[in-house]
């Protein structure tokens, strides 16, 4: 079960508390109305079959999805395939205040200049401090989710 916030990113203070960084690529195998969404991806050498299904929550995203590894090769060869538009962008680990370690996404394509911060949580009630760097909370606005990026842009 996937339990997940998202905020847009006001500033760069986030920038000076990256762990880690890598770069992205994704696409979708369906389209903006079926469920579940099948999503590949590649990060670094590795590449991701997903499957997610819609939100149970209006508030926060609650939702079920699986991902399972498999070769780079498999998800480079299906791009021909992509319902949409490719989504290129740099996923940043960037420890937040707390113990939370909030990914900073950094979009490349289809939209740019467009950065996204999303926390997963262990549990729906699981508090946290937000970062100062985070601003609009935009967890339930469907804009920003990747699938309608990838398919709409913004």
């Amino acid at each position: 079960m996937e339990i997940e916030r998202k905020f847009l990113v006001k500033n760069d203070l986030w920038k000076n508390a990256i762990l880690k960084s890598e770069d992205i690529l994704q696409f979708y195998l369906t389209s903006l109305d079926q469920s579940p969404t099948v999503r590949l991806r590649v990060k670094g050498e590795k590449g991701y079959f997903t499957l997610k299904y819609p939100s149970r929550s209006d508030t926060i995203l609650v939702r079920e999805e699986y991902e399972y590894e498999i070769p780079k090769e498999d998800v480079l060869s299906q791009q021909i395939h992509a319902k949409s538009r490719i989504i290129r962008k740099t996923r940043h680990r960037v420890q937040g205040p707390d113990q939370h370690v909030w990914e900073v996404d950094e979009f490349h394509s289809p939209v740019s200049s467009l950065i996204l911060a999303e926390l997963e949580l262990d549990h729906i009630e699981e508090s946290f401090i937000c970062p100062d760097w985070a601003g609009e909370d935009v967890t339930t606005d469907g804009q920003y989710s990747n699938i309608r990026i990838s398919f709409d842009g913004l």
